[in-house]
């Protein structure tokens, strides 16, 4: 009895066996680094494929806290990479050298520092977006989920975010391009905005960096992160808002809205006396010394709706753009190794301070035909801040002076 049943056993073992491994030639007729090799070459081929670039939706941070900005990518069979971005002035393209290799599948990487690309990634960039060592806390290095000539998915190695491109269409420049992403931008300024469904109020939002943040009654709060498009935005994730599912919402400037069929996001209405961000772009007389001292000065874009640099003091000076509210300001910050630009207090005794966020902000008014921006103390010192002075810590004295500043007044060129 036990040899027939060792008997049947055998038998189907070998049948078992014999299936098996028709089954497994099929599928390893290739070794695993030539299927491996194969996978990049493969991805590679797509990549440099798409001849007028790639549009990125690119998520940094794992918890998505700053939401999604729209990058453009070129990959160059030269193994170098060229990359713009909606954040950056619109003609500012960065190159850097990109690889696709071998971790636990193919994986894209951007290999050389790249200041569009690394600006998420740095542990302190320059705008101090995000917590000392750490940053904005972006991907540079990306697992490659899915690639095809009309859609690449990748899954950020650091954050595990989604991160999907598309081919940037053709007939389009890139500056083009990122011109319409910031048209949208600049006049959906950041602020609070009614979600209406069929006309319906059903709640409000505030905006933070590039996400829509709703309040509960019970004081949580529920993120809802997106990229600027050409004609839009994009959510991270389909919304269901009533009885509509929604990821893609168009901008109506005419309603100050976004619109997606019967919900609309709109803005509340704007601050009095709010300038935009490319108003302020320009040629100045900067005024100080209580109006004894003027020097010509120029607002140069730098981050859109964020920065701006200023030329025309010996030392280049980041200046802030307060989206909220539509002002500027002028604050502490390091200007190259050992100089700081500090806040300055003369009518209060002469203090100094580098404190973060120190200083003054500046509203735009128009008199008489000209624009001029008054600055005043922001109030986060408690010291009345009316002077800057850029300390050289290694002599222990001063690179230059800004006291007792008035504001300035625009060059307008006929």
């Amino acid at each position: 009895m036990m040899k027939k049943f060792f008997s049947i056993y055998t038998l189907l073992a070998l049948l078992t066996l014999g299936a098996c491994t028709s089954e497994v030639d099929d599928v390893f007729d290739k070794s695993a680094s030539q299927r491996i090799e194969d996978a990049i070459a493969n991805d590679l081929s797509v990549l440099r494929g798409a001849s007028n670039g790639w549009v990125m939706e690119y998520y940094p941070s794992s918890t998505l806290t700053y939401g999604g900005y729209t990058m453009l990518v070129r990959f160059g069979t030269d193994g170098e990479a060229q990359v713009a971005c909606d954040l950056f002035s619109k003609d500012l393209v960065a190159t850097s050298v990109y690889e696709v290799k071998q971790s636990m599948g193919p994986m894209l990487t951007f290999d050389s520092y790249n200041e569009i690309f690394h600006f998420f990634s740095e542990p302190a960039n320059e705008l101090g977006i995000g917590d000392r060592g750490y940053g904005m806390e972006g991907d540079y290095e990306f697992l490659i989920m899915e690639c095809s000539e009309e859609q690449v998915v990748l899954r950020g190695q650091k954050t595990g975010n989604k991160i999907v491109m598309k081919p940037v269409p053709t007939g389009l420049t890139w500056t083009e391009y990122l011109g319409s992403v910031k048209s949208v931008t600049s006049e959906a300024y950041p602020a609070a905005y009614d979600v209406l469904v069929n006309d319906v109020l059903q709640y409000s939002v505030v905006q933070k960096y590039r996400k829509f943040i709703l309040v509960n009654s019970d004081g949580s709060q529920l993120a809802l992160p997106f990229v600027y498009t050409t004609t839009g935005i994009k959510f991270y994730e389909p919304l269901s808002v009533g009885t509509q599912t929604i990821q893609t919402m168009e901008w109506d400037a005419s309603q100050m809205a976004y619109v997606s069929g019967n919900v609309v996001i709109k803005a509340q209405e704007l601050p009095t006396g709010y300038h935009r961000y490319e108003e302020f772009v320009g040629d100045y007389v900067f005024v100080y010394g209580n109006g004894n001292s003027m020097t010509s000065v120029a607002l140069r874009e730098e981050l859109f709706n964020e920065s701006f640099i200023m030329e025309g003091f010996p030392l280049d000076i980041r200046v802030l753009y307060k989206a909220d509210t539509g002002m500027i300001g002028l604050e502490s910050q390091q200007l190259s190794d050992n100089i700081y630009l500090c806040a300055w207090s003369l009518a209060d005794g002469g203090y100094l301070t580098a404190g973060e966020g120190v200083g003054m902000e500046g509203s735009m008014y128009e008199e008489d035909g000209s624009y001029v921006v008054y600055f005043g103390d922001n109030g986060v010192w408690g010291r009345d801040t009316d002077s800057f002075i850029a300390y050289d810590y290694s002599s222990g004295g001063s690179a230059f002076q800004i006291p007792y500043v008035i504001g300035m007044v625009k060059i307008v060129n006929e």
